[in-house]
């Protein structure tokens, strides 16, 4: 018999009691988000001893105190999510917001210009003073020729830089581990799933076929001399000049689509922009979401290894792009939406 058990920490109280727990977490967006709904008053418990007065839950939580979220069955529980009070509304229940380790990037502004740098350069230095470790073994060595961040909090500089580029480069954390980079995203662990057995729904998950095999990418740099330059991933032989002026075409020779950034006129840069938007758009699988109990365990950057014996076409190894945990007295769940399709 599986019972569901939480263990919540906010600050200096332990074993918090929730109405409700709701966590998002993508690799498309840096901020993991929670959110603790509580009774509007509490009494604490100090050495075993309970305080009988009640004092207003939202005079007890003060934003800025440290988050830990372990939800689970029986005995064992998995930590589903670490960060900080961003805010508490003082509605009914008592609702908390919780950041994952973004929070500490928002509270600092940074005043830089960097030429001739690389991503992995960039971030090492917006994460000075903070708890943050850059996952500098699997950041790829992308080139920055010029970026300026300009009295920007550290969140802000996060969104430039994936303005710049299109939001061709993910952003996110696990923990209070930074990860940045393009579609060969590192995978960090597997989790099976087996349609009919641990599934609950895939009523979601839907069919994706690349609309044409033959598939051309350009990425388009201008700079501000108007000079452009152009690299190309698929067939090569359809880039006629520097005059590409399209956003995308489509025929029987197949598609064609063009992507305009200004994060970097490295040529390396651009080609490895190029590689990652043709690998994104040429493969068939599936795609969308699977509704799951807490067990077993992912979070995006997963690899999802589906098993379906009605359907063995949708069999494979999918990577999790995000996960929405739902918890409360009815029950929990585990939304996992997956995308692009794994070779192994």
């Amino acid at each position: 018999m599986f019972v569901l058990r939480s263990n919540i920490t906010i600050g200096q109280f332990e074993k918090v009691k929730p109405h409700s727990v709701k966590i998002n977490k993508s690799i498309y967006q840096y901020c993991d988000r929670a959110i603790i709904k509580v009774p509007i008053t509490a009494r604490v418990k100090r050495e075993g001893e309970v305080i009988t007065q009640s004092a207003a839950t939202a005079q007890l939580i003060t934003e800025g105190m440290k988050v830990v979220i372990k939800l689970g069955y029986n005995n064992t529980l998995n930590e589903e999510f670490t960060g900080f009070v961003a805010r508490v509304n003082l509605s009914t229940p008592c609702e908390i917001e919780c950041e994952g380790y973004s929070y500490q990037l928002r509270k600092q502004t940074y005043l830089k210009t960097f030429k001739n740098t690389t991503l992995l350069e960039v971030l090492q230095f917006l994460v000075i003073g903070t708890d943050i470790i850059v996952d500098k073994e699997n950041i790829p060595n992308f080139p920055i020729v010029k970026i300026v961040f300009g009295n920007k909090s550290g969140t802000e500089c996060l969104e430039q830089i994936q303005k710049e580029s299109d939001h061709r480069i993910k952003i996110y954390f696990t923990k209070n581990l930074l990860f940045a980079g393009l579609v060969g995203l590192p995978v960090k662990a597997t989790t099976k799933y087996r349609f009919g057995w641990n599934v609950i729904k895939d009523g979601e998950l839907k069919l994706r076929q690349a609309v044409n095999q033959n598939i051309t990418v350009h990425l388009l740099n201008v700079q501000k001399d108007g000079t452009k330059k152009i690299v190309t991933s698929g067939n090569k032989s359809k880039l006629v000049s520097n005059s590409i002026t399209t956003t995308a075409s489509a025929g029987v020779l197949g598609e064609v689509k063009v992507i305009k950034t200004s994060l970097s006129s490295d040529t390396t840069a651009l080609q490895m922009l190029a590689d990652a938007e043709l690998e994104k758009l040429s493969y068939n699988g599936y795609e969308g979401k699977i509704t799951c109990f807490l067990i077993p365990y992912c979070e995006p950057g997963y690899k999802a290894a589906i098993d379906d014996r009605n359907y063995p076409e949708r069999a494979g190894n999918y990577f999790i792009e995000s996960t929405e945990v739902s918890y409360s007295s009815s029950g929990a769940r585990r939304t996992v939406t997956i995308g692009l399709k794994l070779t192994n």
